[in-house]
């Protein structure tokens, strides 16, 4: 394998990538950490072996045994960390396959070392929710950009790509909408409900307005598992008290609703 002197290639690609502002990614090279890992085992196996039923041990025996049980630990953590980060996407990653073999193919010769797991280093978009996710995808750049990305990222900025960052009008555009939203799927039903009074339909618009308040809960904001049981059933507490109120046995359904509010 030849390497260029003084390692040019190596300088100039660098250069390339910070010239483009290009977000930065590696390797997980998966095979190499779980042959790495596998082989700390085998070492291990052996080391238990040799204490298995061992009387004495010398000084150097058990230095050797901390640092193996180190290494192993510290492989494990690295591999977790690794398989933690945000993989590129799959369009994206022939792309960068091709960067590199067209930058570093003549140190290897014809070997094609180059195909592996590609991911990021960078984890703030998994962060953003689906809702704040699609302003940022549908605004215009000058609205989603942060004073401090639009100055990192210049480049990405005139070229139009999206922000990693939510900007301050997007955050709060976000959660105006999100708060208007809410109001609307209390006051809709209700409107709904009083005109032409019946059971039979306000029942069908309780249902139908939970279960479209889950579906956007569900996947317009990130929440957890207890948040959205809470927030719906607390939504559905609300408008059974309305019905029970616009129906003649409001006392009772009422009573039971507040019941239902107060173990939440």
């Amino acid at each position: 394998m030849a390497s260029p002197e003084n390692n040019t290639d190596l300088l100039q690609y660098i250069a390339r990538s910070l010239g483009e502002e290009e977000e930065f990614h590696f390797l997980r090279f998966e095979k190499l950490q779980r042959t790495n890992i596998v082989a700390q085992q085998m070492q291990l196996f052996e080391l238990r072996l040799k204490f298995e039923n061992a009387q004495s041990a010398s000084d150097d025996d058990l230095s050797d045994l901390k640092n193996s049980l180190k290494d192993y630990v510290t492989a494990i953590r690295d591999y977790q960390f690794i398989r933690s980060r945000k993989s590129v996407e799959r369009e994206d990653m022939h792309q960068r396959r091709l960067l590199l073999q067209a930058w570093f193919q003549p140190r290897f010769g014809n070997g094609d070392v180059f195909w592996s797991h590609y991911a990021y280093f960078d984890e703030t978009a998994a962060t953003i929710d689906p809702f704040r996710s699609f302003l940022m995808s549908k605004l215009p750049i000058y609205l989603t950009y942060t004073k401090n990305e639009r100055s990192d990222r210049q480049a990405a900025y005139t070229d139009g790509k999206g922000p990693k960052d939510v900007s301050p009008f997007v955050d709060h555009l976000a959660r105006f909408v999100i708060a208007i939203t809410g109001g609307l799927f209390l006051i809709v039903p209700m409107l709904v409900m009083a005109f032409n009074t019946s059971q039979r339909k306000s029942l069908i618009t309780v249902s139908l307005s939970v279960f479209l308040f889950a579906l956007a809960l569900s996947f317009g904001v990130r929440t957890s598992n207890i948040e959205a049981l809470v927030s719906t059933a607390t939504y559905a507490a609300v408008l059974v008290v309305f019905v029970g109120t616009s129906s003649g046995d409001g006392a009772t359904v009422a009573a039971a609703s507040n019941s239902t509010m107060a173990s939440q």
